[in-house]
């Protein structure tokens, strides 16, 4: 067998591609990278990228459609949704070719391998392909296989062609129609997306509200958004059974009735990619949930690695995913111990946006205690950027615990960038005083942060006031 390679990596989704980068062109190792279908993962195929893609087009047309606010003519366009559609192709093409072809990633020094892994041994991995199977052996071993949508166990759902994040912008053209079970981020984005180009979407969901992950008071306030756009959301309604009608669309039964439905989606969360590589082989426990790892993204077998959607209990997003992938390899071949982040930034890509970071109140009440924990909420409505841009539906909310920032919430047209300063904040420990002081830039979404510790400063400031008159005794 020729000399072993330093590192293998199972999966080339951005967390396999970060520590192939890092491994092989930046620490000039020896790397060898295993992935059985496109390089680039979900985010370029089925997630962030076409998605986002579609919800650009949607935001835009919506914009349009609403420009009398701005004081201007109506300048709403006839929506040419086969070419919002053949977009995403074209953004993924191009991605695929400048940053996450093959060519490319070999060029880091990486040898690529088109085939299905199966870990041997805790040193060794067999790549099976058309061209046969082959052997590899390796020091360390980064599992970075991802996820794949997880099918709900509803009668009939076996029977139904049924669409996920993984098909749907894989079709030639949108569906007419669309029904979406589950309510999390994929659901949300899509519906509202489709929604906004002239497809008609319902959405069905058991749990009693959206996104349940997010701060409830702002759930609501997008679910009106939602509402107000035509999306039919059905809550605390579970779908009991489908089943193919003859004319081809399905039929959806729940407790409160039955539907019928052009075409189905499901977005009911996902389930890591794992099973079949053959850890059972080496002890290391593989389940829908993920790989058991430390801290330092280590499972039970200390030289093989789980990162990104592959790890249990990490939030699954591609920020993550790469910080992790490259701190694994910075634990697995540097000096020092690399340790995973445990805060994440996350938004949901509505319009407007939902993002957040740390504790919701809550969560916060219940770490800290009640009397320890203070929300500071400020209304979009009062910040000048978005009244400008005339987008005031929204809201900005910091948690505070023993007087420091454990929570941010932002509904807003670009929360996604504000949340990250919020996260600085948490990070760091910092208040509310040390978070504003350095000015922001006005106007701005952000600057309403600056408004929030105002507010807050000027409850306090006032029991001064007798100490600022005393000069006009002394002179």
């Amino acid at each position: 067998m020729p000399r072993p390679y330093d590192l293998a990596i199972v999966g080339l989704g951005p967390a396999g591609l970060a520590a192939a980068r890092l491994a092989a062109n930046e620490l000039g190792l020896r790397v060898a990278a295993v992935e059985r279908s496109r390089v680039g993962g979900d985010c370029l195929w089925s997630g962030c990228v076409p998605s986002k893609s579609f919800i650009a087009s949607a935001r835009l047309s919506s914009t349009m459609t609403s420009t009398k606010a701005l004081g201007l003519t109506d300048a709403a366009a006839a929506v040419d949704i086969a070419r919002a559609w053949q977009r995403i192709s074209t953004i993924r093409d191009e991605i695929a070719a400048s940053e996450t072809d093959v060519e490319h990633v070999r060029d880091w020094g990486v040898d690529v391998m088109v085939g299905s892994a199966t870990i041997t041994g805790p040193r060794r991995v067999l790549i099976s392909s058309d061209d046969g199977d082959t052997e590899i052996e390796s020091r360390f071993i980064l599992i970075a296989a991802g996820s794949r949508p997880a099918i709900p166990s509803i009668p009939g759902i076996g029977d139904i062609d049924v669409l996920t994040n993984e098909s749907l912008f894989d079709l030639d053209s949108p569906p007419a129609s669309l029904t979406v079970i589950g309510a999390g981020p994929v659901g949300i984005e899509t519906a509202q997306s489709m929604r906004r180009l002239g497809i008609p979407v319902t959405i069905f969901d058991a749990a009693p509200r959206i996104l349940m992950n997010e701060e409830p008071e702002l759930t609501e306030r997008l679910l009106g958004v939602l509402r107000h756009e035509g999306l039919d959301v059905h809550l605390g309604e579970p779908v009991t059974g489908v089943q193919l009608l003859d004319d081809g669309g399905v039929g959806i039964e729940t407790p409160l009735g039955e539907y019928r439905a052009d075409h189905l989606m499901v977005a009911t969360g996902r389930s890591s990619d794992v099973a079949g590589l053959g850890l059972e082989r080496i002890g290391v426990v593989a389940t829908a949930s993920g790989v058991s790892v430390d801290a330092r993204s280590r499972t039970i077998v200390p030289n093989v690695y789980a990162v990104g959607d592959a790890a249990a209990g990490r939030p699954r997003l591609t920020s993550t995913a790469i910080a992790d992938a490259t701190l694994a390899v910075r634990d697995m071949f540097l000096p020092g111990r690399a340790m995973s982040t445990t805060l994440a930034p996350w938004c949901v890509f509505a319009d407007p946006e939902l993002a957040h970071v740390g504790f919701t109140a809550a969560q916060a009440r219940d770490r800290f205690g009640e009397r320890s924990v203070q929300v500071h909420r400020l209304e979009l409505s009062r910040v000048a950027r978005a009244r400008i841009d005339g987008a005031t539906d929204g809201m900005l909310m910091l948690i505070t615990a023993r007087n420091r920032i454990v929570g941010g919430h932002v509904l807003a047209a670009h929360a996604s960038e504000v949340i990250n300063e919020i996260a600085l904040a948490i990070r760091f420990s910092l208040g509310l005083d040390e978070l504003a002081q350095v000015p922001h830039v006005y106007p701005t979404l952000a600057s309403g942060l600056s408004q929030i510790v105002e507010a807050q400063r000027s409850g306090r400031i006032r029991r001064f006031r007798q100490i600022a008159k005393i000069g006009r005794i002394t002179g």
